[in-house]
């Protein structure tokens, strides 16, 4: 597989792989949903934008997966200062996750590689951004998010 040219899902963990807040047994419960999403489509890669990579390595996130899905999971996105980012060589959005993944995008692809993000802060990015699939923090990631997701890849990514 060229990974140059993969469709590229960004993804973060509460709120999507799990409730938030949730209970200890209740985390990663939405993950498997996610994974057989991915599985139907081996040319998407996953990188995580969740802040928990910030707290734990890179191994240890990516034992919370499937085997096969975990070989899929390249990195994370970069931790940006939010308050100074006059440095940066290209403009980029003024919301934060959205910014981190397009850092991402910039250090590793191109801006207008395809890619979707999973999340349930759509503040955390552009208005009406139409690469982000919003879950609800209550639930976590969901059937009708599968179907979501699933149509997303199926077009593209854009």
């Amino acid at each position: 597989m060229n990974t140059e040219s993969a469709p590229v899902l960004f993804l973060d963990f509460d709120g999507v792989t799990h409730p938030d807040p949730c209970e200890k047994d209740q985390l990663f419960q939405s993950l498997p949903l996610i994974e057989s999403v991915l599985r139907r489509h081996p040319s998407v890669l996953v990188i995580l934008s969740t802040t928990w990579r910030s707290m734990h390595p890179l191994d240890e996130l990516k034992d919370l997966f499937s085997s096969d899905v975990a070989e899929r999971v390249l990195g994370g996105t970069p931790l940006i200062n939010l308050y100074d980012l006059a440095w940066y060589p290209v403009p980029i959005s003024g919301r934060s996750r959205q910014r981190e993944i397009e850092a991402w995008l910039h250090q590793n692809r191109t801006r207008n590689h395809p890619w979707i993000a999973i999340d349930d802060r759509p503040w955390w990015f552009e208005s009406e951004c139409p690469n982000l699939l919003v879950t609800s923090a209550l639930t976590g990631f969901t059937e009708s998010d599968a179907d979501r997701l699933e149509d997303m890849i199926l077009r593209g990514c854009s």
